[in-house]
């Protein structure tokens, strides 16, 4: 294989800090300028940093990481094809460092990295899994070496002879429902709402947090895009009985708009509501995601074991 060649894989480079990360993002990400591949990079600020430092002509899109643990990885690899231009025949590459701190459970971590596996196969990516053997969990580390396809040695791709198949069946995941929203209407959107997640086995106490920062979203798009008559929206379920569902709530507005961080008041005072309701909605997590024609907020509401 090239030392230059983007081809749709799933790897993992481990390393030691996060200084040699930004290394291995950098070069991984020259590799993709060289190919005309889009990069999105989802890197704490040391990496992006250095990666900033080393190509800082590079036109990567970042994000924060905790969107890896806040988002199911299936709307994640739809919002990664994304950035592909129509007509595009080549790949997004994806850089990923899994904030473990944010949820250590390393089976969670094992299946997502299962779904990146699955993405990779259906749809034009390049996903790296940056995997610290430093600081990171030793029991995450392990999981890791066993997940991955292929490993990153030396600016090499390598089978991985540790590959271990998934021992356990996958839990379903799918779209529940989509619709197109009046933003004007706003009790009959509670209603539709609170049915559909009715549906989707969600009990009525959950149901209430999640609906309020789904309202807001709406309300939200609406002001972005000058107060339209039609918001998109999406409900996708990943989960089942046993494992615990997780019901996420798709927004889409035509207008980008800044990220959203817990800690950080909107500059754009039309977000305000919206960041406030997440705040007062303990079981629920907010993520905007960036698109070229606009953006997404995703709404979850996970299992009360992961609240």
């Amino acid at each position: 294989m090239s030392a230059t060649t983007v081809v749709p894989v799933h790897r993992c480079a481990f390393h030691d800090g996060p200084e040699q990360a930004g290394e291995i993002a950098a070069e991984l990400t020259r590799r993709a300028m060289v190919a005309g591949s889009p990069v999105v990079a989802y890197v704490d600020d040391v990496v992006r940093q250095v990666l900033v430092e080393r190509v800082p002509d590079a036109p990567v899109t970042f994000a924060p990481p905790r969107i890896l643990v806040d988002v199911p990885l299936p709307l994640l690899a739809e919002d990664w094809a994304r950035h592909l231009g129509p007509g595009h025949g080549g790949l997004v590459t994806v850089l990923c460092q899994r904030p473990v701190a944010l949820d250590p459970d390393v089976e969670r971590w094992r299946c997502a990295e299962q779904d990146t596996t699955d993405a990779v196969a259906a749809r034009p990516l390049t996903v790296t899994c940056l995997v610290d053997t430093t600081y990171g969990p030793p029991d995450g580390v392990a999981m890791a070496r066993g997940a991955h396809p292929v490993l990153w040695f030396d600016g090499l791709d390598l089978p991985n002879p540790d590959l271990r198949p998934p021992t356990v069946l996958r839990a379903r995941s799918g779209p529940v429902t989509e619709a197109v929203l009046d933003p004007r209407a706003a009790a009959a959107n509670r209603r539709w709402w609170h049915g559909r997640l009715a549906a989707a086995g969600m009990p009525e106490g959950r149901r209430e947090e999640l609906v309020l920062v789904l309202h807001e979203a709406v309300t939200v798009a609406a002001a972005l895009d000058g107060d339209p008559a039609a918001i998109r929206v999406r409900l996708t379920v990943a989960g089942d009985a046993a494992s615990g569902t997780t019901v996420t709530g798709e927004v889409v507005t035509r207008t980008r708009c800044e990220t959203l961080t817990p800690s950080t008041v909107p500059s754009d005072r039309r977000l305000l509501m919206l960041w406030l309701a997440e705040k007062v909605s303990p079981a629920v997590t907010l993520a905007v995601l960036p698109e070229a024609d606009g953006a997404r907020f995703l709404v979850s509401a996970q299992p009360p074991d992961r609240a």
